[in-house]
């Protein structure tokens, strides 16, 4: 959660403007085939839509702070984008500060890459496949072709979800924070890889790299099973187009190699000690702009705020809102930050941004004036009842939303989740301090277990982690003077 003051409910607009392009269907030509599409849009109406997206995108996925490292994304970018099947969009590439392993475009040729998905990658080559297939699913107009409505409108009313309270949005929230894991389906996916791996091939790349980055998103579904079953957690698929490591995967291979007559010889960019002094400083896990989750507490530094969410619930901390919510009974509770325009008192400023704000209590915190109760939110058939409340401090109100099913609201988890606001100790302030990569030069003999021990904050899984970091997931080791990353 970055340090930014929202309207709140002001999105309502937005969640009526995600569909205003998505009723013109005709046919169109497909760019890479050749052959005639049922589509939804015009290209000019596609690129009207990606610009409206992207601007509310960058909402909730800020970018990165790091010119040298954004514009090195851009100059692969144009590259692999000059030489696709629509070198006439004005293709931009992203570096956007999330720790989520993800990619993914929008129509007209908007590319997000994640910090997160960043740091597993090796060299130049990786990161040039990664940003290939995502220009694959723009250049094939994926999204337009498959799912059109629901992808699309997917992306806008994720934010919208959180001020509505709509089910319907909520369903639709995932599009973007899911798009390279989940996909557009087994054949699209295929066909970007194609599509990827013939960029890279003509850029100078070595196709074969479209391989390796599945196989990046393969690892970490690995991992993530081995974890949950250390666990006893539930294992959840992260990426489930293959069954067996992409490695192995024979049509995958098959598309893949038929880039290899577009390779120009003697070709094989990798630039890894490039990439790597690039990565050196870039920061692992949640950055200190959003703000440091650990095991449901919140640290952060520029707003001065600690928050501790009901143990056991699942945190998100998004750009502009933390979202918690009960896996079991489906409570939800959303924390943001909104500016005091005015001089009101906590219970105005409810009853000024809630319909029907009732049942109005004064709530202990260790230093603060807070306020809650219950209103609706929403309106008409897109209303819900919710318990709300707001903790003031100076000029800022965190304002917290509470949704549940038709019976039951955490009314409860709330009011607890209010009172454990406060302003950080000298404590917080280092476990508000970010992660960061480092590159390193490895000593003969030096194990991955004995670089986990050194690293602090990685948890029982250090040693896993920092295998799957440097591309060696689930055994490998490090050689002698190879370079690779740790966390400190």
């Amino acid at each position: 959660m970055k340090k930014t003051y929202l309207k709140l409910l002001s999105l309502k607009q937005l969640f009526l403007l995600s569909f205003l392009s998505l009723f013109l269907v005709g046919c169109a030509t497909n760019p890479v085939t050749g052959k005639q599409d049922f589509v939804t849009m015009s290209e000019s109406q596609e690129i009207a839509l990606g610009n409206k997206y992207h601007k509310e995108i960058i909402k909730q996925y800020p970018l990165y702070d790091h010119p040298e490292l954004q514009a090195y994304i851009n100059d692969i970018g144009q590259r692999l984008a000059s030489k696709s099947h629509r070198s006439n969009l004005d293709f931009k590439f992203y570096l956007v500060d999330s720790p989520q392993v993800n990619a993914f475009a929008v129509p007209g040729g908007h590319v997000y890459i994640t910090r997160g998905i960043m740091a597993y990658m090796q060299d130049e080559a990786q990161l040039a496949g990664v940003i290939g297939h995502e220009i694959g699913h723009v250049t094939a107009r994926h999204s337009v072709r498959q799912n059109a409505q629901a992808q699309l409108a997917g992306i806008l009313t994720a934010a919208v979800a959180i001020g509505t309270g709509s089910r319907e949005a909520a369903q639709l929230s995932n599009t973007v924070s899911g798009a390279l894991v989940s996909g557009y389906g087994r054949e699209n996916e295929l066909e970007s890889d194609r599509l990827g791996a013939e960029y890279l091939a003509k850029s100078g790349y070595d196709s074969r790299k479209m391989i390796d980055v599945v196989g990046i998103l393969k690892d970490q579904e690995l991992a993530g099973n081995e974890r949950a079953k250390a666990e006893g957690r539930k294992p959840s698929s992260y990426h489930g187009l293959f069954a067996t490591h992409p490695r192995n995967d024979t049509r995958l291979k098959q598309v893949v190699s038929e880039a290899e007559k577009y390779q120009a010889p003697q070709t094989n960019l990798a630039n890894q000690e490039k990439f790597m002094r690039l990565m050196n400083d870039v920061a692992y896990g949640d950055s200190e702009a959003q703000g440091i989750l650990d095991k449901g507490k919140f640290y952060h530094k520029d707003l001065n705020l600690f928050i501790e969410f009901p143990q056991g619930w699942r945190v998100q901390n998004e750009n502009d809102r933390i979202i918690a919510q009960n896996p079991r009974t489906k409570h939800a509770i959303i924390f943001q930050a909104s500016n005091v325009t005015k001089n009101i008192s906590p219970s105005q400023f409810l009853q000024k941004n809630f319909n029907d704000f009732r049942s109005g209590r004064q709530v202990n915190t260790s230093e603060d004036d807070a306020y809650a109760g219950k209103a609706y939110i929403g309106e008409g058939q897109q209303s819900r009842d919710a318990v709300v409340g707001t903790v003031y401090r100076g000029k800022t109100a965190f304002v917290l939303v509470g949704l549940g099913n038709v019976r039951t609201l955490p009314g409860t988890e709330l009011l607890e989740t209010m009172a454990s606001i406060r302003k950080l100790s000298k404590t917080d302030q280092k476990k508000a301090t970010e992660k960061k990569l480092k590159i390193v030069r490895a000593k003969a003999g030096q194990t991955f277990a004995q670089l986990a021990r050194q690293s602090k904050g990685l948890g029982k899984f250090a040693e896993q982690e920092l295998r799957l970091l440097n591309g060696m997931y689930p055994n490998g080791e490090p050689k002698a003077g190879q370079l690779i990353k740790i966390v400190r």
